[in-house]
């Protein structure tokens, strides 16, 4: 009989239900998936997965200790991560001005900095994962599953996107999906920046 680790299968159910929750990083990957299919868009899993290892990381170790002595510190972060998403709300909606066959607004370099910003990552930090009390060898087994788990979710809004795809969606108004995108966006920063007040 396999012994299965309350702790460990607790944070799993908690990740999966924090990364399935549509917000800024799943959008991009749906559109992407949208319009270029799924092969194309799976570049982007890796920067994905690499800026929420990157962020989480520099938030247990480096930040926890500082924003004990220092509270409003959590509240700068969500509003310099309202500020970058409203950024690229702007810049999505200017890529649904024009049809974008040429080229494609969602890039590794754009999901890379949107999940390092992503507000996720303190609920993931400190909600989530263990506050580590002696050093980083007792996360690399949270930090290797979340990486499956985080790779199985953006596989999967991604291949929702690319249903779509298939099916002869991205020859139809693309610009469409972009603005839709766009809103989400400026949604999500307008949320995040109320709450970093409230």
């Amino acid at each position: 009989m396999i012994a299965i680790d309350t702790n460990q299968a607790l944070f799993a159910l908690e990740v999966l239900g924090v990364l399935a929750i549509p917000g800024p990083t799943n959008s991009l990957l749906f559109v992407s998936g949208v319009s270029r299919g799924f092969r194309a868009s799976l570049n982007l899993i890796l920067a994905e997965v690499g800026a929420y290892i990157i962020s989480i990381s520099l938030l247990v170790f480096a930040l926890e200790p500082v924003i004990r002595t220092h509270s409003t510190l959590p509240q700068l972060l969500r509003v310099a991560c309202s500020l970058y998403l409203a950024q690229m709300a702007v810049g999505l909606w200017r890529s649904g001005g024009r049809e974008a066959q040429g080229s494609h607004p969602i890039t590794v370099r754009r999901v890379f900095l949107t999940t390092l910003m992503n507000p996720k990552n303190l609920i993931f930090a400190f909600g989530i994962f263990p506050t580590p009390s002696a050093g980083s060898s007792e996360m690399l087994p949270y930090l290797s599953g979340f990486s499956a788990i985080c790779t199985g979710v953006a596989s999967g809004w991604i291949a929702a996107g690319a249903m779509l795809h298939s099916r002869g969606a991205h020859t139809m108004h693309l610009n469409w999906f972009y603005r839709g995108e766009a809103f989400l966006l400026a949604g999500f920063a307008i949320a995040i920046f109320v709450s970093a007040y409230y």
